[in-house]
């Protein structure tokens, strides 16, 4: 059985090279990214050699990647056919040799292999001796191996789950956080570095609980290994050895479960009509109910909203927490998290999908169409609007300067009216179909329409930030003048002057949408959700 799933996974690696040639693409750089990971873990912790804290440097790594091993099964799940339980259910198959089939088709694969190049650097970087050296390679197999059973483990438990609607919506909000976190590494973690905040010895607290995990206990056998006491350094291994040993079990138990369990995922639930609120106000009152309903309701929508605040808040948080704060950049901040409320909507044809046929059919006149673009405008202006202003305000409390935030409150509405209109544009010139990924909870663009969305999210920022330049200067020249101007002024003008720019896109692109519904109607009828 281990066998066969292991030429079946190797089968499923080989076939990627012959497919399309996005699935080329996808296999090139996933692999690709694999080889870099090995390389850096490698040289990272071949670097440790000689410093004083190496063993909790190394428990840290080492924790980090059973972290992305837990997290990775629920962002990426159904990517690999093989490791879903249900796919086999109807095979007359026992569950251990399944189970030891399905472990070994999980340690197939460029991702494994790269975890244990890379995780090796230990006998460069903590192991010395020969028997430090057997002890680092024996902990470096089994901290790849309790990772491969941890994430069997999580992914067959919460397979039905993750099939369901409330799995995706799981998924989906899984992107806020890790979102979060690589804006923090990528921007803050560096300053802090640089400016000595953030040293070798700042770990050292974490290794008193840390010692006790499993990472932390393959980490500490190769140290004690290395100093002379092997006793200690296999007892640790027998521990990591055991935690594996039960995962495994716990594992066979979720996937016996899951063979003989039906899969009540795909049952219909009960719908309850409700009126529409808004919709006695005509063809724009029904698509502002519809888009309001929407941003309430689906999963994507309220993934979108937070990755605007968090965007907003990146674009500026190196400053602002930085040892010199720098408040003017919370404008940027601003102009930034209004041109992505543009860019995350737009496309409104692809991310509708074939239900914008039937929309299609009430979009006859450049009033109606003028009436769709302006109904989803209010809708994303009015829960926009708050939003960006509100993460200005805070970044101007945080960098206790309170008064920023005013001035950064009419730079995002002229901002936000330009992104709407901008987006609204382009909805109506470059439709694209968008397609969902297996396991991926995030619309992209259809393969061979990449540059459109690339395009769109370019030109969004660019034009957003080019006709948000005049109440960027008028916000800065007015900094330090009176409320009654910074206020009673800049405030309704900037208002004024957005809601100018959002109208002048609502009528362009009524316009070009009423010569291109062909097109508009073939990118929906594309999109794969």
């Amino acid at each position: 059985m281990a066998r066969l799933l292991v030429k079946l996974k190797l089968r499923l690696l080989v076939n990627a090279l012959r497919s399309s040639n996005s699935a080329k693409i996808s296999f090139l750089i996933s692999s690709a990214f694999a080889v870099l990971l090995a390389i850096v873990t490698f040289l990272v912790l071949a670097g440790f050699r000689g410093k004083s804290t190496s063993v909790e440097l190394t428990s840290v790594i080492f924790t980090v990647f059973a972290f992305g091993w837990l997290i990775a099964p629920i962002m990426v799940f159904g990517v690999d056919s093989t490791l879903d339980p249900a796919t086999l259910a109807l095979y007359p198959l026992r569950t251990r040799p399944l189970a030891v089939g399905l472990l070994a088709a999980s340690c197939t694969g460029f991702w494994p292999l790269a975890n244990v190049i890379g995780l090796l650097g230990v006998t460069a970087g903590l192991a010395s001796g020969g028997l430090g050296v057997i002890v680092a390679v024996v902990a470096v197999l089994l901290q790849v191996l309790f990772c491969i059973a941890l994430s069997r483990f999580v992914t067959t438990s919460l397979a039905s789950l993750l099939r369901s609607r409330r799995g995706r919506d799981l998924a989906a909000f899984l992107i806020i956080p890790l979102f979060a976190l690589y804006e923090f590494f990528t921007q803050v973690v560096p300053k802090a570095v640089s400016e000595g905040k953030i040293t070798a010895g700042s770990f050292t607290g974490f290794d008193s609980w840390m010692r006790w995990l499993p990472p932390g206990l393959a980490a500490h056998a190769i140290q004690d290994a290395s100093d002379g006491r092997p006793g200690i350094a296999v007892a640790r291994l027998g521990a990591l050895a055991a935690v594996i040993v039960v995962l495994a079990w716990l594992w066979v138990r979720s996937l016996g479960r899951a063979l003989v369990t039906a899969d009540t995922t795909t049952q219909s639930s009960r719908v309850r009509g409700r009126w529409l609120p808004l919709a006695g106000l005509g063809l724009r009152g029904a698509v502002a109910a519809r888009v309001w309903l929407y941003q309430r309701r689906e999963p994507l929508s309220l993934v979108y909203w937070a990755l605007v605040a968090v965007i907003t808040a990146a674009v500026s948080a190196s400053s602002v927490f930085g040892r010199t704060h720098h408040p003017g950049v919370i404008l940027a901040s601003a102009v930034f998290g209004a041109a992505f409320v543009g860019i995350f909507h737009a496309n409104s044809a692809g991310l509708t999908g074939p239900a914008f046929v039937l929309e299609a059919a009430a979009l006859g006149r450049g009033r109606d169409l003028r009436a769709y673009f302006s109904g989803q405008n209010l809708v994303l202006c009015v829960i926009g609007a708050p939003l960006v202003v509100a993460v200005c305000f805070a970044l101007a409390a945080a960098a206790r300067d309170p008064g920023m935030g005013v001035e950064a409150t009419p730079v995002a509405l002229a901002g936000l009216g330009a992104a709407l209109g901008l987006g609204n544009l382009f909805s109506a010139a470059l439709p694209y179909p968008m397609v969902k990924r297996v396991g991926t909870p995030v619309l992209v663009a259809a393969p061979g329409y990449a540059a459109y969305r690339i395009g769109g999210v370019l030109g969004t920022l660019a034009g957003t930030a080019a006709l948000a330049a005049p109440v960027i200067a008028a916000a800065v020249l007015a900094a330090n003048g009176p409320d009654a101007i910074r206020i009673g002024v800049m405030l309704p003008c900037a208002a004024v002057y957005g809601f100018a720019l959002a109208a002048a896109g609502v009528r362009l692109a009524a316009r070009l949408a009423a010569s291109k519904m062909p097109e508009l109607c073939q990118a929906a009828l594309h999109t794969a959700a």
